[in-house]
């Protein structure tokens, strides 16, 4: 029997938690005949796919240029016979939704929260173009329970959505959680983009007042990298910008505490390598953190600045104890993101592909619950 030829649609390769969980699912489900179609940008991630694994640019530079993506998108999807069409991220899934034949099955990834940054009512253009392309035979997968919600407030689901909750890699998973273990320096690390959603300048002010054995070091690329540099320097402060590092794993451990000031967020891949890692987290306190946590770690107010400098103190004192949120998110990760049971998953969404049933309620899989809540308060 002949390999099912699947096909990965997305923006760009560069290394995000979308980009990274494509790459991931190419190399965990080996046993079908993987095309990937990224439209511009950066490739970084390409070396990652497996050498028989095809590779294509589309050199999408404006919307402009939609046209003959989706024109170039659809020759290739007959040319090369494939069965499964799945996309991830806005654009991505505009163009493979317009260039996807009725015949082939669209399942389409969203990782973010989008209602109130590509579908308010004031982008109401944007708005208009996901409902029209997004038909009730297209297939929904949300990231998160917040992200299904979301889209369904903004957009409505139509036909068929799961809820499948992001996976980690296996080699981020330490044998046991980190202990607390640091005295006088006390370091703490994060994970990601240097964009206007992961809101590092409310870390670049907390710093301003912080103490000066307390250290952050931040692992990402983007656009905001001259100005976070301008403001660290200007301030002298103790953060440091790490660049990217597609083997975060190997650093991670080395840390005190992770810490995550997302002014939204899908369902982090970041904040799971970490848990994963067996490392206790402080965390903006918006819903979606407070989902992928169950409502267990330390929380901070993002519109009190000060609600923050004052547990990181505390923490830094050993006035908290780390120790329990350690534990719970290493033993609550094992349940949420395992590969092989996220493989198993998307392989039996793909195998039902056939299935003329719709469903408004999606498929989830419920977060697990281990105990008491071990929220903390700083006064």
């Amino acid at each position: 029997m002949s390999k099912t030829n699947i096909l990965h649609v997305i923006d760009t390769l560069s290394i995000g938690g979308a980009e990274k969980l494509l790459v991931g699912t190419v190399k965990g489900i080996p046993h079908f005949n993987h095309h990937v179609v990224y439209l511009c940008g950066s490739n970084a991630l390409e070396k990652e796919l497996p050498a028989d694994c095809k590779v294509v640019k589309l050199n999408f530079r404006s919307k402009l240029d939609t046209v003959r993506c989706v024109l170039q998108l659809r020759r290739y999807i007959k040319k090369n016979k494939i069965d499964i069409v799945h996309s991830h991220l806005v654009m991505a899934t505009i163009i493979a939704r317009l260039a996807c034949p009725r015949k082939v099955q669209l399942f389409s990834t969203i990782h973010s929260l989008l209602g109130s940054r590509c579908f308010s009512p004031q982008k109401r253009f944007q708005r208009f173009i996901e409902k029209l392309t997004y038909k009730k035979r297209h297939h929904v997968i949300a990231v998160s329970n917040e992200v299904y919600r979301d889209y369904d407030s903004c957009i409505g689901i139509k036909g068929n959505c799961t809820v499948l909750p992001n996976f980690v890699e296996n080699q981020f998973f330490a044998s046991d959680y980190k202990r607390m273990s640091f005295n006088g320096t006390f370091r703490m690390v994060t994970v990601g983009s240097l964009k206007p959603a992961k809101n590092y300048p409310y870390l670049v002010e907390a710093f301003k007042r912080l103490p000066k054995g307390i250290h952050l070091d931040i692992y990402g690329e983007g656009p905001l990298r001259e100005q976070l540099e301008r403001d660290i320097s200007k301030y002298n402060l103790n953060i440091s910008l790490k660049g990217a590092n597609n083997k975060v794993y190997e650093v991670l451990p080395k840390y005190d505490l992770f810490v995550m000031s997302s002014v939204f967020e899908g369902h982090p891949v970041a904040l799971l390598e970490a848990m994963a890692s067996g490392m206790p987290a402080i965390l903006s306190d918006i819903p979606v953190l407070r989902e992928t946590t169950d409502n267990n770690a330390i929380y901070f107010d993002l519109k009190n600045i000060n609600d923050f400098i004052e547990k990181i103190k505390a923490i830094a004192a050993h006035q908290v104890d780390l120790n329990p949120f350690a534990k719970w998110n290493f033993e609550r990760i094992k349940d949420i993101a395992d590969k092989k049971s996220y493989m198993s998953a998307l392989c039996a969404i793909y195998s039902d592909r056939h299935k003329d049933q719709y469903e408004k309620e999606p498929a989830a899989t419920p977060y697990p619950i281990f105990g008491p809540s071990l929220n903390v308060e700083v006064s």
